[in-house]
């Protein structure tokens, strides 16, 4: 695990010190209630269940939040033996864990020998995204998607390494932060059908992963069978996965679905249009990476729209958010012949990245208050 944490240029840790210090003095940071109005309302369920830990929360929560319990079980068991406010501990973990899928980043590129100017903009795509770091330092009652992140995030390195046993620990990690992390297992069995022989994992190694899914899913259930529901399982999955087509909507909130991400990705698109040239060879060299990293991030995208409007609603940037870094790291590593340069493209990046991280809610600035989102 400490293979993670090695590096070789000290001038990334500098400047991701200087990051997240402007992060942290330039953040919104909402309170409990103001939580639950600023794109926080999930985090209800996982506050309940962390004040009745280490009990089984008598609150009525949905199920699918309920099947997360985990982490916030977890968090309220430590604030119970520490005498430590919950909603205090929430904010202090999300900090750390934005500061440690820093360190991995860093440590990922530096391996990958990604030219310094490259790995820059992307800690500064990661961290100024306001739907990113600083939605969940505003709003860390939503841990278990940065927690979901940073299991992604791991396994991904790992699986780069050809590590299987830091592999199976941010499967495991991501697994118990959210049902998402089926999208894992289903990559990587999709690569083993492409790929055969030349995948590195062998057939038991992804039967495996479906399997730790599945237990710790279990778990899930064994916990959310406990707890009151304001509605059917079976109903609540049943809209998550139709409600795209099921809802009486109009076309145009529909499109919205597909506009809305663009608020989180726009900048990417253009990180990738200025300053990456995608190469057939570094694809061909890199692709069982890269179908793990577009087929997880296309089942993320996908689940988050087929919930449909009324369900996902403005909530779709940071469902869909969840597949930001893999995409990044997706075009980042097939890029051919860096073209990364100190010229006016670059100015007219970090400028329009600036603006882009004063979000009016997510930050202090208010600037940009007549295009509160």
């Amino acid at each position: 695990m400490k293979k993670i944490f090695e590096f070789r240029n000290f001038k990334s840790l500098y400047l991701i010190s200087f990051i997240i210090i402007y992060l942290l003095l330039t953040n919104s940071y909402f309170s409990y209630d103001e939580s639950l109005i600023f794109g926080g309302a999930d985090g209800y369920s996982f506050f309940e269940i962390s004040k009745a830990s280490p009990n089984v929360t008598t609150e009525k929560i949905q199920s699918i939040h309920s099947e997360r319990f985990f982490y916030p079980y977890i968090i309220g068991l430590f604030s119970e033996i520490l005498t430590i406010d919950i909603y205090y501990i929430y904010r202090i973990l999300v900090i750390l864990i934005i500061i440690l899928i820093n360190l991995i980043l860093i440590n990922f590129f530096e391996k990958l020998q990604v030219r310094y100017l490259n790995i820059i903009l992307i800690l500064i795509l990661f961290n100024l995204n306001p739907y990113l770091s600083r939605f969940y330092i505003s709003n860390p009652l939503i841990i278990n998607d940065l927690i979901f992140i940073l299991g992604s995030i791991i396994t991904i390195y790992s699986f780069n390494e050809k590590n299987k046993k830091i592999l199976f620990v941010g499967l495991i990690i991501a697994c118990f932060a959210r049902q998402s992390a089926l999208a894992i297992p289903i990559a990587m069995l999709l690569i083993k059908i492409i790929r055969k022989k030349k995948f590195f994992l062998s057939s038991k190694q992804v039967i495996l992963s479906f399997l730790i899914f599945i237990l710790i899913y279990s778990l899930g259930l064994y916990y959310s069978d406990l707890t009151p529901k304001f509605e059917e399982r079976y109903e609540e999955y049943y809209i998550s996965f139709f409600g795209f087509f099921l809802e009486d909507v109009s076309i145009k909130n529909k499109l919205k679905l597909f506009v809305w991400p663009l608020l989180s990705f726009g900048p990417l698109i253009l990180f990738k249009l200025f300053f990456l040239n995608f190469s057939h060879k570094k694809l061909s060299k890199n692709i069982d990476i890269s179908i793990l990293l577009f087929s997880f991030s296309l089942l993320i995208i996908s689940q988050s729209i087929l919930q449909g409007y009324i369900i996902s609603g403005k909530n779709i940037i940071r469902l869909t958010t969840m597949s930001f870094l893999p995409l990044l790291i997706f075009f980042q590593i097939n890029s051919g012949l860096n073209k990364t340069k100190v010229n006016y493209k670059l100015a007219v990046f970090f400028i329009i990245v600036f603006i882009w991280s004063c979000h009016p809610t997510f930050s202090i600035f208010n600037f940009l208050e007549n295009y509160k989102f």
